[in-house]
């Protein structure tokens, strides 16, 4: 479900009418219905994953950089009156002033249960971080956040020559994990043929296309489900315990009730959520969280 705002260019993507939802806000010139129907997808899946009846959102605010401030003031005051009931939590991503959205959030909601997601799920694909090598795809203040994170665990940071100018070269990383999110779809399937590392851990939403992750199924990479490793700022708020360590505990416990067997992580992932879904609302949702 599209809904539009009144008060400004822009949208909310709700992925199950009718239900209470919960997503990230992104703002740049033009944001498409597509891609936020899809990010609204994978957050949807993360409550359903570790039990909670929410539905996932995303939304969109066209506007100009030098407009961006105005505009977000608008669709807070437009959403105040559903982020006080709590039918309509958006938290600040990509492009947005947080400042001015903040009314819109959870204090809960911050970069440091992403990180401590993250942080556990590699620890969980690998076994361990001890000494085990790690490369991160994609820059900014949340990657600095998990390469010391990650340090401070005992992995070992590896970077590949040339790839601050050649971005699509961290793909084939010598690495024992490579974390993937600097946006949707980032791992394409001509990525996917340089990977070399035994799993692939999302640290944001949706980074794998769906023919990047058919490749790296065949080729025998762990692919872990975006929607448990990296919507832990979405996910804190919904928790008894929403505490960074809180947040990890909650991730590995269920990638060890998910388990690597079967048809994989990221599938048995999904059919769990998906039993999950069943049980609370009647709407089916066709598309699983992977990019286009």
């Amino acid at each position: 479900m599209i809904r539009k705002f009144s008060t400004t260019d822009g949208f909310v993507a709700i992925d199950i009418a009718g239900a209470p939802a919960t997503g990230i806000v992104r703002a740049a010139p033009k944001i498409l219905q597509g891609g936020a129907s899809e990010l609204a997808r994978s957050a949807s899946y993360t409550f359903a994953a570790f039990g909670i009846a929410r539905s996932g959102a995303s939304a969109g605010i066209n506007a100009a950089p030098d407009q961006v401030d105005v505009a977000c003031r608008a669709v807070a005051d437009e959403l105040a009156p559903d982020a006080v009931s709590g039918d309509l939590l958006l938290i600040a991503a990509k492009g947005t002033d947080a400042e001015a959205l903040a009314s819109l959030g959870s204090p809960h909601a911050t970069p440091a249960a992403t990180v401590a997601g993250v942080v556990a799920a590699t620890e969980w694909a690998l076994a361990g971080l001890d000494g085990k090598k790690v490369a991160i795809e994609g820059t900014g203040d949340l990657v600095d956040l998990l390469a010391a994170a990650l340090a401070e665990a005992g992995a070992t940071l590896v970077t590949v020559d040339g790839a601050d100018k050649k971005p699509w070269l961290i793909w084939g990383a010598d690495a024992d994990a490579v974390l993937a999110g600097s946006k949707p779809g980032a791992l394409t399937h001509q990525g996917g043929a340089l990977v070399k590392a035994k799993a692939i851990v999302p640290w944001g939403p949706i980074p794998v296309t769906t023919k990047a992750f058919a490749g790296l199924k065949a080729a025998g990479v762990d692919v872990l489900p975006d929607f448990i490793s990296a919507n832990g700022a979405l996910l804190a708020p919904q928790l008894a315990d929403s505490s960074p360590a809180g947040v990890a505990g909650q991730v590995k416990d269920l990638l060890d009730a998910v388990g690597r067997g079967g048809d994989g992580m990221l599938l048995n992932a999904c059919y769990q959520a998906e039993v999950f879904l069943a049980t609370w609302t009647d709407q089916r949702l066709f598309g699983r969280p992977l990019a286009s």
